[in-house]
Parts: C-alpha cells; structure tokens; sequence
C-alpha cells in the first residue's frame, strides 16, 4: 500500500505548480510592465536632459504676465487646441509649461491607446521674454509611450488596464509563493540561499539570481505592485481609502460660491490667480499645477506640492479660485487632509519611488529592474528542467529498445 504524502508536501507541490503556470502565463506582461517602471523612474530627469534647450531658461529681467505667456502659446498651438493647464517647476530657470489635451469620445475608440486621444501637447515658454520654446506631441512622446505601456499595455484603457491589473495581482501571488517555496529550513541554509556563487554553472547562477534577488526585493516589489494596483481597480483604491478613514473622494473638489461682484472676462482674472496663488504658497513648493478656468468651468483649481513637509507623506496643498473675479475662495492645505487624502497624493511617488527623494528613486529601479528578470530566470530554470526530463526520456526509451531488440547472430 503507497504512504500518503505529507500535507505540507502536497501543499508545497500545489504552490509549486501555480507559481510555475502563473508565471509562464504573465510572464510576458510582468516583464513589459516592470521594465517600463524601471525607465519611467528617472522619466523627469531624463526628460530635463534631452530636453534642456526648452525646459531651462535664462533669468534676463521681470516675468511676464501670464496672461501674455498663455497668449503667446495659445497663438502658436491654435485656436483649435484651447489651453487648459498650467504646470510649473519652481525655480528661476524653469520654463512655463501650458497644455492642452482632448479626449476622444468612448464610441471612437479602437482597441489601442492612440484612439483614445485627440491631442495631447505641451508648450514650453520662456517666462522673461514670452518666446514660444517649442512643442512636444505627448500623444507620441517617448516618455509618455513608455507610462501607456506600463498602464496598459498601449490598449484602449478598459482593456489594457484590466489585464495589467490581474496580472499584478496574479503577480503579488508569485511573490508570496516564491518567498513559500524558497524559505529554508534552517538558518545555515538561509545563509547559502541568499548568496549567489557567481564561480558556479550558468544554471546555478540563474537559479540563486532568481531566488536570492527575489528575496532582496520582495518588500520594495510589493509596495510597487500594491500602489500600483490603484490605477487598475476602483475597488481597490476604494477599498484603501476606506480603510485609512477616508470618506469620500469628492472632497476634493468644490462648489463655486455665488459671484458677490461683477464677473469680468476669464483671461483678465488669470494674472490675479496666479499672483494670488504665488503670495499664498510663498517659496515653499517643488511644483505646482493650475488648471486654467474657461467659460464652460469658471473654477481655477490649483495643485501644489510643498517642499518642507515633515509627516512623511508627500505634501500637497490644493487652492481654489474663482475665475470669473479671481477670489480665492477655498483651500485644502496638506496638513489639514485626512490620512486617507494624504495617502492618494502621495500613492503616485510611492509607486515610482520619488517620496523620499534619490534613494528611494534608485531603490524603486532595481526593483523594477529585478522584478523584469524574474521571468526570464524563472523560464529558464523551468525549461532547464524540462530539457532534462526530455533527454532523461529519449534516454531511457533508447535503453529500452535496444535491450528489448532481438539478438541476431551472424555467422
């Protein structure tokens, strides 16, 4: 009579084979996406680089009203392309960055991200001379090709987003079953498998790089997947907010209050928003965001991270306006949020390893970086083994027949 085996064997067994088949089934997408995070890291910093001639500038006198920077822009870009944001990195040296971006409608969409977008276009001004720098296509830029890949695989995003989404949830499970496969029974053994003996075969190295540089990465790996399962499911981003205290995200936005005096046309008031905005966050900022009231939404809302906070989280303040006599008439300051609201702001620097600066930068990248050779290192140990039982086969059929061949005997 067969012993049964163990149920902690044939629960290693089960783990096994899911962690094999998941892999071999995600693997590709594993790969596309952590590869592309690993590029994106340093996406600003790059972009500053082979884009210097348009994102630096020279302090040669007094700013210009922003309303002549927005004109300028508007004039070079087209009527057809209205201006909605203004984005700015603080520093004398930064130029003014204006976009403008349209949607298309869901029932013109295909099956790939460039269906869904009408245009997308940065213009980048001089902010002392009022000179037009240039524009970049951010429909087709490199950077942004490189985000839609990672978000959604360059597909509509319905689509592209979901299957990224189940596959780094499927992903987490990998992570977790891997560390369950690898765990070592005791501590001399835990010693040997977190070393790589680099003198061995090539088998061997591939097997402890799979193994011991999944183990170093695990933490930063699933702070990575977790953060950016956000963007797939509302339900999970839902269910986090709901969790750290937060109520509803609607907070976030606001109701224009009645118009106490006469209104006065939008781009007359955009000067006084913008020195409003400025006096209010002083110099206390890395970089701000203000979407630009039009007269179909006459609320200027502008979004500012901060540069002193010291809670740990990823200080953003958020200022309201009204476009149509140019009084602030709310604010949300980053110390006031609830943790919840805290949290979603900083969701997007934690996910990409910018909360706390260069370090956590490189962190997140060989993150990224390990996490896009696991699929490689995982399929090659599997068709290493798999190879082996083949020859192993062919072998022992060969024995087989030629032991089982009738002698002949020549004379």
């Amino acid at each position: 009579m067969k012993k049964r085996k163990p149920a902690k064997s044939r629960f290693r067994k089960i783990i096994g084979w899911l962690h094999l088949w998941i892999g071999i089934i995600t693997g590709v997408v594993i790969f596309i996406v952590s590869i592309t995070g690993c590029l994106f890291v340093f996406e600003e910093e790059l972009f500053d680089i082979f884009h210097s001639k348009i994102t630096h500038v020279a302090e040669t006198g007094p700013q210009k009203p922003v309303s002549l920077l927005i004109a300028n822009a508007q004039k070079k870009l087209g009527k057809d392309k209205p201006i909605k944001t203004l984005v700015l990195k603080n520093g004398v040296n930064k130029s003014f960055v204006f976009e403008a971006y349209e949607a298309k409608k869901p029932d013109e969409w295909g099956l790939s991200y460039f269906s869904q977008v009408d245009y997308m276009n940065r213009v980048f001004v001089n902010q002392y001379t009022g000179e037009v720098l240039g524009i970049v296509d951010v429909k087709y830029e490199f950077f942004n090709i490189v985000e839609q890949l990672h978000r959604q695989l360059l597909l509509v995003k319905p689509l592209g987003r979901l299957i990224v989404g189940i596959c780094i949830l499927l992903f987490v499970f990998m992570l977790l079953s891997g560390i369950i496969l690898w765990w070592p029974k005791n501590y001399k053994q835990f010693k040997r498998s977190i070393k790589i003996k680099w003198n061995s075969k090539w088998k061997r190295i591939n097997y402890d790089l799979h193994n011991s540089l999944g183990f170093y990465v695990l933490p930063a790996a699933l702070l990575i997947a977790v953060t950016g399962l956000v963007w797939s499911f509302s339900w999970w981003e839902n269910g986090i907010y709901q969790i750290m205290g937060g109520n509803d995200k609607k907070l976030f936005r606001r109701e224009l209050p009645a118009l106490t005096g006469t209104a006065d046309t939008t781009l007359n008031k955009t000067d006084a928003i913008y020195a409003k905005l400025r006096k209010a966050v002083k110099n206390d900022w890395e970089h701000l965001v203000l979407n630009l009231p039009d007269e179909s939404n006459k609320q200027a809302m502008a979004f500012v991270h901060i540069s002193n906070n010291k809670d740990g989280w990823k200080g953003a303040s958020y200022f309201y306006f009204d476009g149509r006599d140019g009084r602030l008439f709310d604010t949300m300051p980053h110390e006031k949020k609830s943790l919840a609201m805290k949290w979603r702001n900083s969701n997007y620097y934690i996910h990409t390893g910018g909360i706390y600066g260069l370090w956590t930068k490189i962190l997140a990248f060989i993150a990224s970086l390990v996490c896009a050779s696991l699929p490689i290192t995982g399929f090659l140990i599997w068709w290493g083994k798999h190879n082996k039982k083949y020859k192993n086969s062919r072998v022992a059929t060969m024995r087989s027949s030629i032991k089982n061949r009738p002698m002949v005997h020549i004379f």
